[in-house]
């Protein structure tokens, strides 16, 4: 099992509009699950882990975003009503890491987002692989991919690929 990320950011290091969505939804031809290679990296996860924050919308959609995928949810609060019975959260990364371990599914775990998730994960090394696709727009504000003050980790490009309308899929690994 593998923790990996897949997520659109613009080309000045946003990957939330100022008014909080996803950089990649705000894209002209957005497809949902069919844009920017997220077919195949999808393919081979059989989970999905989030923050609070990217969690909540999704019990709001019109269909659960992530059928037939074990979610994990990174958060200190009680997971509202409404909320699948199958669906994991902890406070603590480790111990959401330890229950991703245990739990019964096959591939690797979407680290969905957003930064806050990534750095906790990232802080305790659990962070796999940094997929970032860079999306021709710059935003000039927004929520960046990592707060002020985050640490330094070099990265090893494993995998590139460019789009049609000029979006550059990278997919690094820790070096």
């Amino acid at each position: 099992m593998r923790i990996k990320t897949h997520m659109g950011v613009s080309v000045d290091g946003f990957v939330a509009t100022p008014d909080g969505w996803p950089v990649l939804v705000s894209m002209p031809g957005f497809d949902g699950p069919r844009s920017w290679g997220h077919p195949e990296f999808i393919a081979g996860c059989g989970a999905v882990l989030m923050g609070r924050t990217t969690f909540l919308p999704a019990l709001g959609a019109a269909d659960w975003p992530w059928p037939g995928y074990r979610v994990f949810v990174l958060t200190s609060s009680p997971l509202p009503p409404g909320t699948p019975a199958d669906v994991v959260s902890a406070a603590d990364p480790k111990e959401l890491l330890e229950l991703m371990h245990a739990a019964d599914f096959e591939g690797d775990v979407h680290l969905v987002g957003g930064p806050s998730t990534i750095e906790a994960f990232r802080g305790i090394g659990a962070l796999d692989s940094l997929g970032v696709v860079v999306l021709p727009v710059l935003l000039g504000d927004g929520t960046r991919l990592t707060s002020p003050g985050t640490g330094r980790l070099p990265l090893r490009l494993e995998s590139s690929r460019t789009f049609p309308d000029g979006a550059v899929e990278h997919l690094y690994v820790p070096a």
